[in-house]
C-alpha cells in the first residue's frame, strides 16, 4: 500500500514531513530486520520487533532500536472454565497459577526486560490503570498451599497452549508452573490454528470440547478505554470470554459507558480492576515495551495506540534525500 503526500494540507502546523509512505507486508519479519540494518533503502522501520533481535540491531551500523513505553498491551493466561469438568471455577486454583509466576524473571528470560509488571488487565499506561494495585507476588509456599486446599495436594496436571509469537514466554511460565506441583503439557501453535481454540466465533470444536486449560495470549487496546477492548473481549461478552460471567463486572461495566465524567469512568474501571484481581480471572502477566527496528536516518516517533507516522520524519543522511541530491543537476 502506498501513501501520497497531501501538499494542499489545510493545517500548516501539521504538513506531512514525508512525501511517500509503503507499507510493504509482503516480506517477513526477519527478512525485513535484515533489510532495515542493512540500510540499502528497502525497509525502514520495522514493528513489533522480537526482543531477541533487539542486541543485532543496535550494533548494526544503520539501524536503531527505538522503544515505546507507553504501549497499551497485555499478555496474561487465560483460563478455560467452559470446559467439561474444568476445575478453574475455584479461585483458589487461579490464585496458585498467579501466585507461581516469577514475573521479574519471566519479563527478564522472555523480553530481556521489555515488559512493565501489571496487577490485572490494564496496561501500565492504561485509562483506568490503578498505581495502588499490588501485582500478584511470586510466592511458591502460597501456591503450594493453595493447590492443596483445592484439592490437589498431589499436584494437576494441565494444558497450556500459546501461539508462536509467545512460545519463549509459554516456555518460561511452564516451568514456573512446574516447581509448585502441576504438570504441565505444552503446546505451541501457528496464529490460525490458535485462534481456532480460543476465538470462541471460530473454533475448530464446541467450548465444551476444548482440552486447554490454560491460554496465553495478549491484547492490544487501540482506543486506550478498556470496558471497549480487553474487558468486553475477554470478561463480558466478547469472542474471548472463557466462562466469566460476572453481574458485578457487568455493572461496572454500565456505570462506565453511562458517564462522561472521565474521573467517574477512571474510578470506576479501577474498582473492576480490583474485583478482576481479587477473584484471579485471568493469570496476570505483563505490560510489553513494544519495539522498532527504524533506520537512524529516520527521526521515528512512536504513538501510544497505533502506528502513527504523522511525527515521524527524515534527515539529510536518510537515503532518499541523498538518491534526490544525486539526480538533481547543479
Amino acid at each position: 500500500m502506498v501513501l501520497e503526500a497531501s501538499l494542499a494540507y489545510w493545517d500548516p502546523t501539521r504538513f506531512p514531513r514525508l512525501q511517500r509512505i509503503i507499507f510493504d507486508n509482503t516480506i517477513s519479519q526477519k527478512e525485513a530486520v535484515e533489510q532495515v540494518k542493512a540500510n540499502e533503502g528497502r525497509i525502514d522501520l520495522v514493528t513489533d520487533l522480537s526482543p531477541l533481535e533487539t542486541l543485532r540491531v543496535a550494533q548494526s551500523p544503520a539501524a536503531q532500536v527505538v522503544k515505546n513505553r507507553r504501549a497499551l498491551t497485555t499478555v496474561l493466561g487465560v483460563f478455560n472454565r467452559r470446559k467439561v469438568g474444568s476445575p478453574w471455577h475455584d479461585v483458589r486454583l487461579r490464585q496458585a497459577v498467579n501466585y507461581a509466576i516469577n514475573r521479574e524473571d519471566l519479563i527478564q528470560y522472555a523480553t530481556k526486560g521489555n515488559g512493565v509488571i501489571i496487577p490485572a488487565l490494564v496496561p501500565a499506561q492504561g485509562f483506568g490503570y490503578d498505581a495502588d494495585l499490588a501485582p500478584y507476588p511470586f510466592d511458591p509456599a502460597t501456591a503450594r498451599r493453595l493447590l492443596r486446599e483445592a484439592g490437589y495436594a498431589e499436584g494437576l496436571t494441565l494444558s497450556l497452549i500459546a501461539s508462536e509469537a509467545l512460545q519463549v514466554q509459554a516456555t518460561v511460565v511452564s516451568k514456573m508452573l512446574e516447581q509448585v506441583g502441576f504438570t504441565v503439557a505444552l503446546q505451541i501453535l501457528d496464529g490460525a490454528a490458535f485462534n481456532r481454540k480460543t476465538y470462541l466465533g471460530d473454533l475448530d470444536q464446541p467450548p465444551e470440547h476444548q482440552p486447554w486449560d490454560i491460554a496465553l495470549t495478549s491484547w492490544r487496546d487501540s482506543l486506550n478505554f478498556p470496558v471497549f477492548q480487553v474487558y468486553r473481549a475477554f470478561a463480558l461478552d466478547g469472542y474471548n470470554n472463557w466462562g466469566i460471567a460476572d453481574e458485578k463486572l457487568h455493572q461496572l461495566d454500565d456505570a462506565v459507558l453511562r458517564t462522561v465524567d472521565r474521573e467517574q469512568q477512571q474510578a470506576l474501571i479501577r474498582q473492576m480492576e480490583r474485583h478482576t484481581h481479587d477473584q484471579a480471572y485471568f493469570l496476570f502477566l505483563y505490560n510489553p515495551i513494544q519495539l522498532y527496528a527504524v533506520n537512524k536516518a529516520v527521526t521515528f516517533v512512536p504513538y501510544v495506540t497505533m502506528l502513527n507516522l504523522a511525527e515521524t520524519g527524515v534527515t539529510e543522511e536518510h537515503w532518499s534525500v541523498c538518491k534526490q541530491k544525486a539526480s538533481t543537476p547543479e
